[in-house]
């Protein structure tokens, strides 16, 4: 893979930090876009069991082979990590952050 494709950030992404989008708005694009969303389980690059943007846990329990969840399911789990991962940056970095900031920690 191009390196420079790789971790560059898509126009769709510049697009979002260009308008002043909320990092919810930053992250979910971003993520999107380097994760994608997998209805059905998955073992990810460490052949761990995760699913739709990396998921390793729904409703309290562990993924398993051959779990499938609907979109508007993934869009839950997504939503649910994603506030996790914003809220952990909250927490813990004590500086002021920008929304494209606090979405490229999270």
């Amino acid at each position: 893979m191009n390196v420079k494709i790789r971790y560059s950030l898509s126009a769709a992404v510049l697009a979002l930090i260009a308008a002043s989008a909320p990092a919810p708005d930053i992250l979910d694009q971003f993520l999107d876009e380097k994760e994608g969303n997998h209805t059905t389980a998955y073992r990810d690059g460490s052949g761990i069991w995760t699913i739709c943007r990396g998921a390793t846990m729904v409703d309290g329990k562990p993924v398993i082979p051959g779990m499938k969840l609907s979109k508007e399911k993934c869009a839950q789990v997504n939503a649910i990590e994603r506030d996790k991962a914003l809220a952990w940056v909250e927490r813990n970095i004590k500086v002021p952050l920008t929304e494209p900031q606090k979405a490229g920690i999270a």
